[in-house]
């Protein structure tokens, strides 16, 4: 049997049975105007406002929605409805009991002590729902039982099962109370399309903090100061280069062709420029996943211009982008493949052009007038305009029920009550990957722009700095982002913007997590697929007065040197991700101290304040790989780091116990915690209650074999030293942490170091004396300058 969907959804006499009631009532608001507390009115214009002075009530239709029901069915028949009949409905409901009181899923778990006493007693199952907007329903499950102790007293318990979304079935035009909807898999119809235009135009219209640059009119408090009152590009922000999507090489001709310009070569009057400005341009982000058909080099720019591009000669993505372009009716577009010069002049794909063409995508992105994202398309000969398939992806599959509205908003009104046919469901809270999430580039590309369409797996969203909404799904009205939050219905698609709330390195430190999460093509990029959002984080935080330093993407204020330290105490998360390794290819990166020198998931700690009096950076410098591309690849890099040190094999010999760590992922736990579980592999804590614990965690399956050397020899154990950064002392969180260096010689006898790893030196588990051990430490150890590399 093909999988439940939402063109395909559950029935069956039990889910059919439900009957769910939604009151309308008006709401009562406190009018802060004129103090006064009731039900407004609604204007000629359809605004909703104060019915004594008229002020405007914003953000809500002036309507109570309360959702009720009592399903017809106890515990013991929806029991076998699920199990007998296979209700859809039902199976969840009896999903969650389980999952609830810890029955075993099986028809034997139903025997068990615990099952057959819950069975026993009188059961019913409530759903209900509030909201004070028309728009998405979603609906609470609650199981009561009903039981009588030893004495013959009567008890009612309620326990909370879950929740799932009531959905509008899409074939009722006078039903619009619920705005969930089926997803539109046509992406180019007319019901797509209109959403697009809908969405682009309201947004143009309405939101001026969309009209900002993320940089220098949002403020902390939120208020968009400085915002234009219409949208225009500063000429500065103008690509290099653009496509002209509404000419061709002659009449007639310009469905099939599209023209590369260059905005100041071929802007002889002001006049192009200045209409740019003015009309905008959209910027494409997509997967190139390999080499493509066509992309501009030095030998056919003449002709791209004078002749030309056919879109037939094109990948699919880059035509597609071209239609979509052409349906919102902006005339110019930009595609890297297209508008910025791909020769290889150096063998490693690189050429002066194009270096100061990446360098500029902070402000090609970050002002474009939209982004298209091509998120469901892999490469870019997949194009991702083709029609989806359904949705399978679901807790709940769509089931079938009734929805009776009863509406008490009019006085003396006996209009009886309306009967609606909806839909019932819970979306798998892992919905599916989009591919263009999974790589590197792409993630700078979304997080800058302001307005974006995205062409997903299911079907067509939009997100702009102020509101996201899709073309169908849970969310189809525009809704307004809560700042700060990384609100999204594509996960990892959203405006930077959003987070303008909180402070430069917190955002850094998301941005370096989830960017490490994702792949490259190409390992020598992992500088330059960020540089342009190292460019606009910087210039945040010198727009908030801080003295903000980029060195091989570590993100330090100057004014604060503690932020050095806590920078350099980036660690693995190997819990998340693949392990991590060095780059292939032995090709130079970054420098070792930087977490971009490694493949893998990495997180930076969250907090910073009072380290500086451990140890200081005195000095420090990197090697543009490009000249002038100060947050592109580098061919270089150092520190001069003054800490204590001590050597490895020293402090082992004095602990308990020496265990490896990975990161564990608990519930609850911030990324400031340090929170590690250790290895049976490598000693037994048990043994070491009383005493000094070394936890040690490598930066890669490569430097763990050069620690566990160190441990083992004690002439290499000399040359690896533990460097104490920080001490903890916050509640159970007490010693010291740092990182692990391995030093060595190079060809002129010039001694340096390179980071191997970090640590964590704490008392065993039933041990005083915490602050005590991190002044040993600091204490009796060698205090110097180390040249880390």
């Amino acid at each position: 049997m093909a999988p439940f969907s939402f063109e395909n959804p559950h029935i069956c006499y039990h889910c059919s049975a439900i009957q769910l009631h939604l009151e309308l009532k008006p709401q009562i608001l406190c009018c802060f105007g004129c103090m006064y507390n009731g039900p407004g009115r609604t204007t000629d214009k359809g605004e909703y406002v104060c019915f004594e002075c008229a002020r405007p009530f914003s953000g809500t239709s002036g309507l109570d929605l309360c959702y009720r029901s009592t399903l017809p069915y106890d515990l013991s028949q929806a029991l076998t409805a699920a199990e007998s009949d296979h209700c859809e409905f039902y199976r969840w409901v009896i999903h969650r009991v389980t999952r609830f009181f810890k029955i075993q899923e099986t028809p034997s778990g139903w025997k068990s002590k615990k099952a057959v006493g819950i069975l026993t007693q009188r059961s019913r199952f409530e759903l209900s729902g509030i909201s004070n907007e028309v728009g998405r329903a979603n609906l609470d499950i609650k199981f009561f039982s009903h039981w009588v102790d030893d004495d013959g007293n009567k008890h009612e318990t309620r326990h909370n099962l879950g929740d799932f979304d009531a959905w509008d079935k899409g074939d009722d035009p006078s039903f619009g109370l619920v705005s969930s909807r089926p997803y539109v898999q046509d992406v180019k119809s007319a019901q797509s399309i209109d959403f697009a235009r809908s969405s682009f135009e309201t947004c143009m219209r309405s939101h001026p903090w969309c009209r900002t640059d993320q940089i220098n009119h949002m403020t902390v408090s939120r208020w968009p100061g400085g915002a234009l009152s219409y949208e225009r590009i500063d000429p500065r922000d103008i690509p290099t280069r653009l496509l002209d999507i509404a000419t061709g090489p002659s009449p007639g001709a310009d469905a099939e062709y599209i023209k590369l310009i260059e905005t100041t070569v071929d802007d002889k009057d002001g006049q192009l420029i200045e209409q740019i400005a003015q009309t905008g341009f959209i910027v494409l982000s997509y997967c190139w996943g390999g080499d493509q058909n066509s992309k501009l080099v030095a030998s056919n720019l003449q002709t791209y211009k004078t002749e030309g591009i056919k879109l037939g000669q094109l990948d699919q993505s880059l035509q597609d982008a071209v239609w979509v372009a052409r349906q919102i009716g902006i005339r110019y577009l930009w595609i890297d493949a297209l508008c910025i010069p791909q020769d290889d002049l150096d063998g490693q794909g690189n050429n002066p052009d194009k270096a100061h063409e990446i360098s500029r995508m902070a402000s090609y992105y970050g002002r474009a007038t939209l982004t298209i994202l091509a998120a469901s398309a892999s490469r870019a000969v997949d194009g991702f305009l083709q029609k989806r398939q359904p949705a399978t992806d679901f807790d709940m599959a769509p089931t079938h029920a009734q929805l009776i509205v009863s509406d008490n908003t009019k006085t003396n009104d006996d209009t009886p009550d309306k009967v609606h046919n909806i839909l019932l469901a819970k979306q798998s809270p892992n919905p599916p990957i989009e591919p263009i999430t999974t790589r590197g580039w792409t993630l700078q590309e979304s997080l800058l722009s302001r307005r974006i369409l995205i062409y997903g797996v299911n079907q067509l969203y939009w997100s702009c700095l102020n509101s996201f909404a899709g073309c169908g799904g849970k969310i189809t009205n525009l809704t307004n982002r809560t700042i700060p939050g990384m609100e999204f219905l594509v996960p990892g698609v959203y405006p930077i913007g959003s987070l303008i709330d909180q402070p430069v390195y917190l955002q850094w430190n998301s941005i370096v997590k989830t960017y490490t999460q994702r792949f490259l093509s190409q390992p020598g990029d992992k500088l330059w697929a960020i540089s342009a959002l190292a460019s606009h984080i910087v210039q945040v935080s010198a727009h908030r007065g801080e003295k903000p330093i980029y060195a091989a993407g570590l993100l330090v204020d100057e004014a604060n040197p503690g932020t050095w330290l806590q920078q350099l105490l980036w660690y693995p998360d190997s819990i998340e991700g693949r392990d991590n390794k060095r780059p292939p290819g032995g090709r130079y990166r970054a420098p070792s101290w930087s977490w971009a020198s490694l493949d893998g998931v990495v997180k930076v700690p969250s907090w910073w304040h009072e380290m500086e009096e451990y140890a200081a950076v005195e000095e420090w410098g990197v090697e543009p790989a490009v000249k002038g591309a100060m947050y592109g690849g580098l061919s270089g890099g150092y520190i001069f780091l003054r800490a204590v040190t001590q050597p490895i094999c020293r402090i082992a010999g004095r602990c308990g116990d020496v265990v490896w760590a990975e990161r564990l992922q608990t519930e609850g736990t911030g990324d400031d915690d340090f929170d590690w579980t250790y290895s049976r592999k490598g000693g037994n804590l048990e043994g070491a209650a009383d005493s000094w614990v070394l936890v040690l965690l490598a930066d890669s399956g490569e430097y763990r074999s050069v620690i566990e050397i160190g441990l083992q020899d004690p002439g290499v154990g000399a040359r690896i030293l533990l460097v104490g950064l920080s001490s903890l002392s916050t509640g159970q969180l007490v010693g010291v942490r740092g990182i692990i260096v391995e030093q060595t010689v190079d060809d002129d006898e010039l001694r340096f170091c390179k980071r191997r790893g970090s640590f964590r030196l704490k008392m065993g588990k039933h041990a005083n004396g915490g602050q005590d051990l991190a002044a040993k430490f600091f204490k009796k150890g060698t205090k110097q300058t180390l040249r880390i590399l």
